[in-house]
C-alpha cells in the first residue's frame, strides 16, 4: 500500500528531506521502501510503499508516525492511499 508523507511547512534548519527519508527507511526496515520525493508550492513529500499487506499496514503506519514524533516532526502528514486528507503523525497511535 502507498503512503504519501507530506510536509506542509519547512523543516527545521538541522533537518532536511533526505534526513526524513533516512528516518523513514530505518522505520520501515524490510516492510517497505521510499519510492519517490518531490516539492512545490511550499510543500514537500516522500512516497512510501508498504509491502506488508493490509494486515500489517496499521502497525507500519504507527511505526512511521512514532519515528516522526520522536524526532519532533509530528506535524508531518501521513496520507495512505484512498485517504484524501491525511493525518498528522502526532495523531496516529
Amino acid at each position: 500500500m502507498f503512503v504519501e508523507v507530506i510536509g506542509t511547512q519547512l523543516l527545521p534548519d538541522h533537518v532536511d528531506r533526505d534526513h526524513v527519508e533516512d528516518l523513514l527507511v530505518a522505520a520501515l526496515g524490510e516492510d517497505g521502501e521510499v519510492t519517490g520525493a518531490g516539492s512545490g508550492s511550499g510543500r514537500w513529500h516522500l512516497d512510501v510503499e508498504v509491502t506488508t499487506g493490509i494486515d500489517g499496514f496499521g502497525t507500519v503506519l504507527k511505526r512511521l508516525a512514532t519515528t516522526l514524533v520522536d524526532h519532533d516532526l509530528g506535524w508531518i502528514l501521513l496520507r495512505p492511499e484512498r485517504d484524501q486528507a491525511g493525518t498528522m503523525a502526532s495523531e496516529i497511535f
